[in-house]
């Protein structure tokens, strides 16, 4: 569950800074799938801060398709988490 919750603070964190995920595709896949889900559920959280991650945790389950596929796929090539 902690990659996973890294992924999901990296994703909130492609929203609106510096890119933490490992190269620009990945990048792009999280920011196109997750950007939907961080502005319906929880916009009201700094990108990258704890409160985001704790929002996208709690919310896991309404996060779109996408999104959930999106941060799987980044957890499996990145099982160690982002690299800052």
């Amino acid at each position: 569950m902690k990659s996973l919750t890294l992924a999901v603070v990296a994703a909130g964190a492609l929203l609106a800074g510096p890119a933490l995920a490992q190269n620009p595709q990945e990048e792009a896949m999280l920011r196109q799938a997750c950007t939907g889900d961080y502005m319906r559920l929880c916009s009201q959280y700094e990108p990258g801060s704890p409160g985001l991650d704790q929002c996208f945790k709690a919310k896991m389950n309404d996060l779109t398709q996408q999104c959930r596929g999106a941060i799987q796929a980044y957890t499996k090539a990145n099982p160690n988490g982002p690299k800052r």
